[in-house]
């Protein structure tokens, strides 16, 4: 992966995404060209329908474009196959999502490990390591609580440390803040906005939440399949 910051970490071009049915055949993406900055916190906005959600799963190899190419860190992801894709997220993405996707199963504690279980950590360090980072984001009486015993700020709190624990190179973030309130939604983006600053962590949001998109570095209007418009 490159460090430059002065470099593209994320390269689009002529991305583009058909959904096909028997009877129909939807657009969501035409022809998208978008570099995302090593170290840049971006923000990808635009109304339900307008593709914001597809590009990010684009970019992040949950989707394969039907066209174009995605680079990042100069490796061609659009190439990749399901099980490389895999590897590939794991070792160098990071994700939040507005439903928190926490295993209910699972403690605070245990939840946060999960990645660096699948990097193959040991459970005494993985565990120590998610407990440290719960701690940090101020959760640390609530280790050995599930999901259903915590409240929705709580819940995002856990899987923004989850995101991190393994210190990726870009985190993906799906409206973060959907399900919550105005206050919790700001300490969430905020701590978005640390990680970036104090790791160089890119981050990588869609939001319909202008309010929020002041903390980013940039903003990426989409509509209608394109982008449409950006702001620095």
């Amino acid at each position: 992966m490159i460090e430059n910051k002065h470099e593209p970490l994320i390269i689009a071009r002529n991305v583009t995404k058909i959904y096909k049915t028997d009877k129909t055949r939807l657009k969501a993406l035409a022809n998208v060209h978008l570099d995302v900055m090593q170290g840049e916190f971006a923000a990808i906005v635009g109304t339900s329908g307008s593709g914001k959600s597809t590009l990010l799963s684009l970019l992040a190899g949950l989707e394969k474009p039907s066209a174009g190419r995605i680079m990042i860190g100069g490796r061609g992801i659009h190439r990749l196959n399901e099980e490389q894709l895999v590897d590939f997220r794991l070792k160098n993405t990071g994700f939040v999502f507005q439903s928190f996707n926490l295993f209910e199963v699972l403690t605070a504690q245990e939840n946060v490990a999960f990645p660096l279980m699948a990097q193959g950590v040991g459970k005494a360090e993985r565990m120590e390591r998610a407990k440290l980072i719960l701690n940090e984001y101020g959760l640390g009486r609530h280790l050995h609580h599930k999901p259903n015993e915590l409240s929705g700020g709580e819940q995002q709190r856990v899987s923004i440390a989850r995101a991190i624990i393994a210190e990726p190179k870009i985190i993906f973030a799906d409206e973060p803040t959907g399900n919550l309130d105005s206050q919790t939604a700001d300490i969430i983006i905020k701590s978005l906005a640390d990680i970036n600053k104090q790791k160089g962590t890119t981050i990588l949001m869609v939001t319909h939440d202008m309010e929020r998109v002041k903390y980013t570095d940039r903003i990426i209007k989409i509509a209608d399949g394109m982008i449409s418009e950006q702001e620095a």
